[in-house]
């Protein structure tokens, strides 16, 4: 699997674990402008719109964590996405952006974050 592949599929299990979790999934791969948003969904239990980042590996690696995945610069561009798709929609409620480690075929971490 090539990592264009790897990466469709943690977003699929991302998706299926959040719809597991009782999230309502409204959007997923959404580009606004350069920057890209893997999955919105809406955190039924918390009444949160929720972004989500989803960091995928093929196999397990001891040194990666999801947080090192997320530079400065990323966290600043899912900030922005975020931003852009809620005055899109004149979004006015609580929000967060969360991310999903997958490694192989299940997700390992769910890490909910404020913005």
């Amino acid at each position: 699997m090539n990592h264009l592949q790897v990466g469709k599929q943690g977003e699929a299990l991302a998706k299926a674990h959040l719809q597991d979790k009782k999230y309502k999934i409204y959007d997923q791969n959404i580009r606004l402008g350069r920057d890209e948003i893997d999955i919105i969904a809406y955190d039924t239990a918390e009444k949160m719109l929720v972004f989500v980042e989803v960091k995928t590996r093929s196999r397990y690696d001891a040194d990666f964590l999801p947080a090192l995945g997320l530079t400065p610069r990323k966290k600043r561009a899912l900030r922005r996405a975020a931003w852009k798709w809620m005055q899109l929609r004149e979004y006015d409620a609580p929000w967060r952006i969360d991310i999903i480690l997958v490694i192989g075929t299940r997700v390992q971490r769910h890490i909910k974050q404020m913005h």
